[in-house]
Parts: structure tokens; C-alpha cells; sequence
């Protein structure tokens, strides 16, 4: 992710957010924690989480139109 330009997009459904992850986040891994999913690069950088309290989110460095286009 290139600092400055990231954009985060919310999520209050695990499953919308697996689909997400799924669809549009290709080569990383998952790493389950007592209370929360991290999806990880290869590199070791944390791009997007799941608390299981029933909240998540993803980083991104793609434009807000980009973003705004994709559906969960």
C-alpha cells in the first residue's frame, strides 16, 4: 500500500466482507486471532480485518470512484 492514498471501506457483515475479500484481494492470507480475521499480504502488511464483534473493514489504495463502484 503506498502511504497517503489508502481508502477504507466498511463492512458490518462477516459475510459481505469474506465475499469482498474474496473477489478483489487475490494472494494474501489468513491469519484468525481470538477475536478478530486479518487478511495479510504476502509481504506481512495487514490489509483488512474482522472483528468479530461484527465490524470490518479493508484498506485499499484505489481511488474512491473505484471504491464506490464495488459492491460487497
Amino acid at each position: 500500500m503506498r502511504a497517503g492514498l489508502k481508502s477504507f471501506k466498511e463492512f458490518h457483515q462477516l459475510s459481505e466482507w469474506k465475499k469482498y475479500v474474496t473477489t478483489y484481494m487475490t494472494n494474501t492470507l489468513q491469519n484468525d486471532i481470538d477475536n478478530e480475521i486479518r487478511i495479510v499480504t504476502g509481504g506481512g502488511e495487514t490489509i483488512a480485518i474482522w472483528q468479530k464483534h461484527g465490524y470490518g473493514y479493508v484498506e485499499e489504495c484505489r481511488s474512491a470512484e473505484r471504491l464506490s463502484t464495488t459492491t460487497a
